[in-house]
């Protein structure tokens, strides 16, 4: 499954499991023609960033709307915990590699849910603190990265990005990013395609995002045009978070999430079949 610090000392702190995954993006099946840019340039010019942290815009897309999806899987793996209570923060993972879930609320007022990873990717720091929020009908997710402890302490990111997902009525996505400052626009017209493999037994899933009456809608499927699981994402009045995911036995689960400024989680589940 992203800013104030969180206490990991604190009695309250629920251990999670991070689930494996065994699949690796291997190709970013995108169709151009349906999708445009527009960047607008500030009037200060933003800093350089490392080229590890740059990002397509169908990048940021792809991580804003698989991290709800991930959001929505967390939340509901929490059974010991009663669906409507506020979930404490939650930590996973070992010193080398660790996530932390809380709540918060941003200065705007928005329930957001923050996850916090820190990790060693090729022996170096890197602590990346991702947000995720609704606003007005759509997704928001601000993400800082970090590469020192003293950076993140101080607040002081060496990336800073801000991707908000608006889903049209039909079809269409429509991606506001701010960059270091930068302000870019993206227009997906089509599908928004991924593909990847099991390294185990070479098998694939394919996934393709759309937008579909206010609400991004992700079909994951077997790679010759078998459903496997097809999830709706949206944004309710309240601003959480909500996710049905639905299987081709009939089974379905709804998950809604909002961050408090506790730092709990205030969930809702709700299943059937």
């Amino acid at each position: 499954m992203n800013q104030t610090s969180i206490d990991r000392s604190m009695a309250s702190v629920v251990a999670i499991a991070r689930a494996s995954v065994p699949f690796i993006i291997v190709v970013l099946g995108l169709a151009l023609s349906g999708c445009t840019s527009d960047t607008g340039q500030p009037s200060q010019p933003a800093e350089p960033v490392p080229g590890a942290f740059l990002a397509s815009g169908e990048e940021l897309l792809i991580g804003a709307l698989d991290e709800v999806v991930a959001i929505a899987d967390w939340a509901g793996s929490l059974s010991s915990i009663p669906p409507q209570e506020g979930v404490p923060a939650g930590a996973a993972g070992t010193e080398a590699d660790s996530v932390y879930v809380y709540g918060e609320v941003t200065p705007d007022g928005f329930g957001a849910i923050v996850t916090e990873r820190h990790g060693y990717p090729k022996g170096l720091l890197l602590i990346t603190v991702r947000r995720s929020f609704g606003r007005d009908g759509g997704f928001v997710s601000e993400v800082k990265r970090y590469i020192s402890n003293e950076g993140f302490a101080a607040d002081l990111p060496q990336q800073s990005i801000v991707t908000e997902v608006l889903p049209l009525l039909r079809d269409t996505i429509v991606t506001h990013v701010v960059r270091n400052g930068n302000i870019e626009t993206y227009t997906f017209r089509l599908p928004v395609v991924t593909r990847t493999i099991n390294q185990v037994d070479n098998s694939m899933q394919v996934t393709s995002r759309f937008a579909l009456n206010g609400a991004i809608v992700a079909e994951v499927n077997d790679g010759v045009g078998t459903l496997i699981r097809r999830t709706l994402s949206s944004v309710l009045p309240s601003g959480a978070l909500q996710t049905r995911t639905e299987y081709p036995d009939g089974r379905w689960r709804t998950v809604s999430t909002l961050g408090r400024a506790d730092g709990s989680i205030l969930r809702e589940i709700t299943s059937g079949e």
